[in-house]
């Protein structure tokens, strides 16, 4: 008992639970499946509702995890947290800040890529927001996972963690933190930001040309098509998961130490553009540089016990 399991019926409709003594899980399609009735059973069997219908049984993913748990804001979605992982260069023994955790998604997928020998910090400025990602994290891990910090703090107002290996933003504004994530990373680590529109984009791209300390940017975008394979027949679905926002990425670099990828530094840029932490004028302190401004932090308050699902259909 206490485990979390994906029930799945033939149209492949997946429901999360946790299983628990006297609950009982209501199926899409009609009948109900006594929890008592899976504790013990292998992992990939099936299981009979009260109506006759077959249930698959199996523990989730992080994916099905991600796309069933609660939420209160719209989650990034699989297809881009694998990419967010990869182009972040993240691996094991990693120190990641990460900011506008939102319901956890994102905290979720830095917390599998570093591990336990690694850092993750969250940041996040509403309290609500906090809660609700450190339950879905404690749900997923069982328990909070030791090499993760979650502060109730605007990364506007500045980062206080320095040579760090990765920040990855899910804010509306990343323009205002070009200066502070330069300050936070060490040389040659990566800074991602995710972002729903171009003019967003446009926005941060031209800031981060600006700023002697970032190099190497690019922007992508990622469309999920999947496919409908029988032996009859194979061809794409008729349905896709396409914009979902952008990633863009910059590695902190040398100042000072322009190389080819800077040659167009600056150019098409409109005059006042970017953010006034990367106008003219302002040096970029060396990685570790104490110097930065940061804005205070507190601790999340505590909440209510995790709420596991449990009974009928999300």
């Amino acid at each position: 008992m206490g485990d979390l399991v994906v029930f799945v019926d033939h149209k492949q409709r997946r429901r999360l639970q946790r299983l628990g003594p006297g609950r009982v899980f209501q199926a899409p399609g009609g009948g109900v499946v006594r929890h008592e009735a899976v504790v013990g059973m292998p992992e990939g069997g099936a299981v009979t509702t009260s109506t006759g219908g077959v249930l698959r049984v199996l523990r989730p993913t992080l994916e099905d995890y991600i796309l069933l748990m609660p939420r209160r804001t719209q989650v990034i979605y699989p297809k881009d947290l694998g990419q967010i992982v990869v182009r972040s260069n993240l691996g094991p023994g990693d120190r990641v800040l990460e900011a506008g955790v939102g319901s956890g998604a994102t905290t979720l997928a830095l917390l599998r890529a570093v591990g336990p020998s690694g850092r993750v910090i969250s940041y996040e400025r509403r309290p609500e927001f906090a809660r609700l990602a450190r339950e879905n994290v404690e749900r997923f891990f069982g328990g909070r996972p030791a090499w993760w910090r979650l502060e109730i703090r605007d990364v506007y107002a500045g980062i206080e963690e320095r040579d760090l290996d990765a920040v990855v933003l899910d804010v509306p504004e990343p323009v205002h933190c070009v200066e502070a994530a330069a300050r936070a990373l060490r040389p040659g680590g990566v800074l991602l930001c995710w972002l729903p529109t171009t003019n967003q984009v446009q926005q941060l791209v031209t800031s981060l040309r600006r700023h002697p300390a970032w190099d190497l940017i690019e922007t992508i975008e990622l469309l999920l098509r999947p496919w409908h394979v029988t032996a009859a027949s194979v061809r794409p679905e008729h349905r896709m998961v396409a914009h979902t926002g952008f990633l863009i990425t910059a590695r902190r670099v040398v100042p000072g130490d322009r190389g080819e990828g800077a040659a167009d530094r600056g150019r098409n840029a409109q005059p006042g553009s970017g953010s006034p932490a990367s106008a003219p004028g302002r040096g970029t302190p060396a990685s570790g540089d104490p110097s930065a401004d940061a804005g205070e932090a507190s601790p999340v308050p505590p909440g209510d016990e995790p709420s596991d699902p449990q009974g009928g259909s999300p």
